[in-house]
């Protein structure tokens, strides 16, 4: 059975990637995906809080991500984010992984392969930049949904 969706979340560290546009007025910051809330109480959050709001981004970037691309090799994508040293989580799936890896390098990537990754063909046309775009837009917009609920 593939698990790699379902990883034990074991670190409440933060998940802020400082580029927070809450100060800017967003209800959603478009750097991690947490509310304004989230943002401002995150330390006074006891970890099984923190734990929840982890859990939903690791599943909200997945969903989306598994939508867009297939991980080929996990290994290969774990080394090429160390080796350009880009914040990923161990305990978040690879495809969030990925995720930080498309944010930190869409207009330097020329090949995706030698990331470990492939683009679904429905999505094959657009750029690196234009697809972490789109993804983007989409967390942004399903965490609003959420919130809305």
């Amino acid at each position: 059975m593939d698990h790699s969706d379902r990883p034990c979340l074991a670190s409440t560290e933060t998940p802020c990637v400082g580029i927070c546009s809450t100060i800017y007025g967003d209800y959603v910051c478009r750097g991690c995906f947490r509310s304004t809330q989230e943002v401002i109480d995150w330390n006074a959050y006891q970890d099984p809080e923190k734990l929840l709001i982890l859990t939903r981004l690791n599943a909200q970037i997945t969903q989306v991500m598994r939508a867009k691309i297939c991980i080929v090799d996990t290994t290969l994508l774990k080394a090429k984010c160390q080796h350009y040293q880009i914040k990923i989580r161990a305990d978040f799936t690879p495809y969030a992984w990925a995720h930080a890896l498309l944010r930190a390098g869409a207009h330097e990537i020329k090949d995706i392969t030698k990331y470990g990754i492939s683009i679904r063909p429905e999505f094959s046309h657009l750029s690196f930049a234009k697809l972490i775009e789109h993804i983007d837009d989409e967390l942004f917009s399903m965490h609003l949904a959420s919130r809305e609920k």
